[in-house]
This record gives C-alpha cells, structure tokens and sequence, in this order.
C-alpha cells in the first residue's frame, strides 16, 4: 500500500503527484479522475518519472522509473482493485473514500508509464 509519486512537466515547474499505483513488471500503472490537469500535462508532454521510496523505518532504498505516459478511458476496473487495496474499509473515512471513487470510476482514465530506464538505491 506504498505511496508513489508521479513526476510530468508543468508549468512553471515541473508537477509531483502521490498517486496509488500498481507495477505490472513492465510498467506502472495507475488511474486518475477524468479532467485532472495532469492528465492534459501528460497528454501533451507523455514524459514522466515514478519514484517509490522506503518508509523512514525501513532501510534505505528507492526505485526511478522513467518512461513515457499513455492514457486510456477504460479504468473502472483499475479503480476498484485499487480501493480494496489502499482503502482501509474498517474506518469510516476509508469506506468514505471508495465510495467517492467509484461513483465516479467510470469517468477514470488509466495512465500507464513504460519502464524505459529504471534507477535505484539500496
């Protein structure tokens, strides 16, 4: 249930996003919210970094993946898989949360970034 963070270019500076993600063995994949202003930034520059980084009471170690970013409608299915993953559905926050997710799910884009140089540490 790791957190990532998606990098794309932005205006003036370049954009960081946490972002719930999957990793495919290939590529990252994720969705977002239709209408989101990074899913223009990366329609129209599809470069993008992700970087997954230990937590402070784990040993030191860290991944990079750059590649480059497509989008697709079809993430409905995405989004659920990820709710049971990440939402914690024995507080009230967390079935909260899926709830807004999927009432909206069908409007979801998948955004995946293909592994075309991955870094790393420790």
């Amino acid at each position: 249930t790791r957190l990532g963070t998606l990098v794309h270019a932005g205006e003036p500076w370049p954009n960081a996003v946490p972002v719930w993600y999957e990793w495919t063995g290939s590529e990252i994949v994720m969705f977002s919210r239709g209408g989101r202003p990074k899913n223009q930034r990366l329609a129209d520059d599809p470069r993008a970094s992700f970087l997954v980084a230990a937590e402070t009471s784990e040993p030191v170690y860290w991944v990079v993946i750059e590649g480059m970013a497509t989008i697709d409608n079809d993430a409905a299915e995405l989004a659920e898989r990820m709710c049971d993953k990440y939402c914690d559905l024995a507080t009230e926050d967390g079935r909260t949360l899926k709830a807004d997710i999927m009432a909206a799910r069908h409007e979801a884009v998948r955004i995946r970034i293909s592994a075309d140089r991955v870094r790393h540490f420790g």
